[in-house]
């Protein structure tokens, strides 16, 4: 498996008068959802789809209700989960109430061990999937915190 990428032209918002520049983005193809989760789950566990479905429901609502009683939740070494709000300002302590707050939302920490993984991942140029061309260039994220390298690993010039 690989993920897939393609280049993509965009401008600088803080500089709108340079050149546009060159970048790899991810491409999407499907959702996976819940139920498939739970299969998938089912597959690889002694759980049949059904327990696996109620086991997920299950953590998203004891992570919900361990979050909304202002406490983080840790799922071993794979990832944390916490509240975030957003807020407006007050000129006095005094002004400050509940209706400062904006936004509630949830923050999510990836372990070590999980972007470990992430760093062995490989890639795919959906451009030249699309043009019937075997990407030839999957490649390994580099030891510098991921994001791969430029070259498409042929020798046309190209990304």
């Amino acid at each position: 498996m690989a993920i897939l990428v393609k280049p993509v032209q965009r401008v600088n918002p803080q500089s709108p008068d340079e050149p546009k520049k060159w970048y790899v983005t991810q491409v999407t193809t499907t959702q996976v959802d819940e139920t498939q989760v739970a299969m998938e789950i089912a597959d690889e566990t002694t759980l049949n789809p059904s327990e696996a479905m109620m086991a997920l429901r299950q953590l998203r609502k004891i992570v919900l209700r361990h979050l909304l009683a202002s406490e983080s939740v840790k799922l071993g070494d794979w990832a944390g989960f916490n509240v975030t709000i957003s807020s407006s300002a007050s000129d006095t302590k005094d002004e400050v109430s509940a209706r400062n707050i904006k936004s509630v939302n949830i923050n999510l920490q990836v372990g070590d061990s999980f972007k470990a993984e992430l760093k062995k991942a490989s890639f795919a140029w959906i451009d030249k999937l699309a043009a019937g061309r075997t990407p030839t260039d999957e490649e390994e994220v580099p030891d510098t915190g991921g994001g791969g390298t430029d070259d498409d690993g042929n020798d046309d010039g190209e990304l």
